[in-house]
């Protein structure tokens, strides 16, 4: 079996992974659609919950006890640069799409990438409102429910189904390209799930201009990856993981033949985006 620690292999990781994460699916459907959710802002428009923190707790609790010498970084766990020193590190959102899972609504998930060296070799995002439970192994291929996906063959931009805010995606204001009016959006709160439906080709491409957090789409940009898609930043660029801080600055995904594009779209509202928020 291929090795990627000293100790345990890959398969023995996935098989832990897999485990983990549905178990503390479990724990965030308790929690879902419950009236008596607790819940308080850790900053201006940035809500947390009670569930968050449970979920986020087993997950670093069953995934961190039985790998001690790895890596740990996670919304709600205030970060350790002692992650730096790791070769291996777990990239956790445990809600990701805390404000659909508040709204009750089924657009949210919790994602957990393995990253080695940088790269994630091991990815799982499981949307359990939607018995949705995504899946990718380095090389390996991505499945959804135990069967293999693949990106879509969509090759025209003006027939492709963007994830998206379709407003957003309408304004002059932000796009000096403008899109295809015929482009069908829709929005999803995760940008987890929004990256997983490309990969299982329920969508075509989806883009982010706004800065999004390695936890957001360190597994599933691995699951569009290995479906045969490609995310990338807004400089075409593949991510690397477990940065000093940890901020993906854009975002931008879709299948292989819609992708130059995307991108050419993408290209001009990052360079204003960039003038007015300079990193």
């Amino acid at each position: 079996m291929a090795k990627i620690a000293n100790n345990w292999s890959i398969e023995e990781d996935k098989k832990l992974l897999h485990k983990t994460v549905r178990e503390a699916a479990d724990i965030a459907m308790h929690y879902f659609r419950n009236d008596d959710l607790e819940s308080w802002d850790k900053s201006e428009n940035n809500p947390v919950t009670e569930a968050d923190i449970a979920v986020n707790k087993y997950l670093q609790k069953h995934l961190m006890r039985n790998r001690p010498e790895y890596g740990w970084l996670s919304e709600e766990t205030e970060d350790s640069m002692d992650r730096l020193k790791c070769k291996r590190v777990w990239i956790v959102d445990p809600i990701d799409g805390t404000k659909a899972f508040m709204k009750g609504s089924d657009d949210w998930g919790i994602s957990v990438a393995l990253v080695y060296t940088g790269k994630p070799v091991l990815a799982c995002f499981y949307a359990p409102a939607q018995q949705a439970f995504y899946e990718a192994e380095v090389s390996k291929g991505a499945f959804k429910n135990d069967e293999e996906i693949i990106v879509s063959w969509q090759k025209s931009l003006s027939d492709a189904r963007m994830r998206g805010c379709e407003n957003a995606f309408r304004s002059e204001n932000l796009w000096p390209i403008s899109w295809p009016e015929e482009m069908q959006c829709k929005q999803q709160n995760s940008i987890g799930l929004r990256l997983a439906q490309v990969a299982d080709a329920q969508a075509d491409c989806c883009v982010s201009l706004r800065p999004k957090n390695e936890w957001d789409i360190a597994a599933a940009d691995l699951i569009v990856r290995e479906a045969g898609g490609l995310v990338t930043n807004g400089h075409g660029q593949l991510f690397v993981y477990n940065q000093r801080k940890p901020i993906c600055a854009h975002v931008v995904a879709s299948n292989r033949t819609l992708y130059s594009d995307v991108l050419t779209h993408f290209i001009p509202a990052r360079e204003k985006w960039e003038k007015k928020f300079p990193a």
